[in-house]
């Protein structure tokens, strides 16, 4: 009989009508064998394999691998009714991704609910706030919906600000009609912040408020880290600072000049958009990725988005806006409310940490461990943010429903921040990274050999102590 041939296509795969033809044939010669007698009969052709054999050795999976998983997104079915509405409404007005405006609507929640809203987990306590970055091209359109859905937090500030003139006018008016006058004087609660000093955020959370720091451009937020600070460390100490305010740790401020400062349990949360481009040059410097900076982040990066033409948007209508203002005015007049999980969602949390705990001990990359790690903190701030956006905002318990919803955010931002963000930041390798003044020193030892701390300190206008504890982090 002649040898069977199995052709196949360009892919690799046998042909499917030549598959059929081929094992008719063989039937075919399967009965003149069988009607020969036992001894002359041959052994027949094995049937074409379409599939590879089984091993029962398990083939080893790659942490997160993109092509198993389908485009993430931020689900929004854990939210109110209302909130979906506003979330879509706006991304339709402005042409943006509805992740862009989901992240935005959690941070403006927590920052209106502010420290008066609390979880306390054995022996954690977390507020509603975190860092978070908007991920894409300047056509995706990020300054715009951040502008819309921080406009109550704006308008507070402005309210604020009037009660304070007036205090501060009348304040102002019995010093000058006695002297001796020792009432209290008034401060000016403002919540959101630009570009601004560590120094002046610094004494808003002191005042005991969670505010915000609102940058349309992170790239030039994170580069200002050091600018206004004499000496040799000021990026490194700004983003000590940072790490802690993230962590809720308490610290205290030495100046010379001034008294000595108690900055204790800050909260502050941080939301900007970036270039995909500028993520290496920015996040991915030493000091950001070894101090675990870039790893607190939060990104928001919805890659495959379909553009909306203007003239395709819709219209954000008074009552759209309204209904916006009325959900974050009453998070502002909120009563304190200390939150705590339901038994389900205790198990919930229980069985997502200790997930990730065995992932980030298991994980090679000391840097996903690190993102995976952080997410156990996340996941609760996030759960918080999601409760004041339900309709179950006013009631003290997280049931297991709304922490498996919060679990699922946090499984977007797990996945964005490992598959997308991170091998752009691995990337910026070999971009030229921004070299702070420890790496310069670091090298200029490696290179020349420092023989004289003191004399390099005063030439570079620095301490000595300084100099040492730099060329001992290397």
């Amino acid at each position: 009989m002649d040898e069977l041939t199995t052709p196949f296509h360009g892919n690799g795969q046998p042909d499917f009508l030549s598959l059929i033809n081929a094992e008719e044939n063989m039937l075919e010669s399967a009965k003149k064998i069988s009607s020969a007698r036992p001894d002359e009969q041959q052994c027949s052709h094995p049937l074409p394999q379409l599939l590879p054999p089984s091993s029962d050795t398990p083939k080893e999976v790659q942490h997160l691998k993109p092509e198993t998983f389908s485009e993430p997104t931020l689900p929004i079915d854990g939210l109110s009714a209302s909130v979906q509405d506003y979330i879509r409404a706006v991304s339709e007005s402005y042409g943006c991704p509805q992740d862009f405006v989901v992240a935005i609507c959690f941070i403006t929640a927590g920052v209106a609910a502010g420290k008066k809203v609390l979880l306390v987990t054995n022996p954690y306590t977390n507020y509603p706030c975190d860092f978070i970055s908007m991920v894409g091209k300047p056509s995706r359109n990020k300054t715009g919906p951040l502008k819309e859905v921080t406009r109550p937090l704006r308008e507070q500030d402005k309210a604020n600000f009037a009660k304070f003139a007036e205090e501060k006018a009348a304040y102002d008016q019995s010093k000058r009609e006695d002297r001796s006058y020792s009432g209290e004087q008034p401060v000016f609660h403002q919540r959101v912040v630009g570009d601004s000093s560590p120094e002046s955020r610094n004494a808003l959370l002191a005042q005991g408020d969670m505010m915000i720091v609102v940058a349309d451009e992170l790239k030039a937020f994170i580069d200002s880290f050091g600018r206004y600070t004499k000496g040799g460390n000021g990026a490194g100490s700004e983003v000590s600072q940072l790490l802690s305010t993230w962590s809720n740790v308490s610290f205290t401020i030495n100046r010379k000049s001034e008294e000595t400062k108690l900055v204790d349990d800050p909260a502050m949360s941080i939301i900007g958009g970036i270039q995909p481009a500028l993520l290496g040059k920015t996040f991915g410097t030493d000091i950001l990725m070894d101090s675990g900076f870039t790893q607190r982040f939060l990104f928001v990066f919805p890659d495959k988005v379909k553009f909306v033409k203007r003239r395709d948007r819709k219209s954000m209508t008074q009552e759209i806006r309204d209904s916006w203002s009325d959900i974050i005015g009453r998070l502002f007049n909120m009563e304190s409310l200390a939150l705590r999980l339901s038994h389900e969602a205790e198990r919930l949390y229980a069985d997502y940490a200790d997930a990730n705990d065995m992932k980030a001990d298991a994980e090679e990359d000391s840097y996903i461990g690190g993102v995976i790690q952080k997410m156990n903190i996340h996941v609760l701030r996030l759960a918080i943010m999601a409760h004041l956006l339900s309709n179950h905002w006013s009631e003290p318990v997280i049931t297991g429903e709304a922490m498996s919803y919060a679990i699922r955010i946090a499984e977007y931002f797990t996945r964005v921040h490992v598959e997308r963000i991170y091998p752009l930041l691995k990337d910026s390798a070999g971009v030229q990274r921004m070299m702070t003044n420890g790496d310069l020193l670091r090298a200029i030892n490696r290179q020349f050999k420092i023989k004289s701390q003191n004399s390099l300190a005063e030439v570079l206008g620095v301490s000595q102590q300084y100099i040492n504890k730099t060329l001992k982090e290397q």
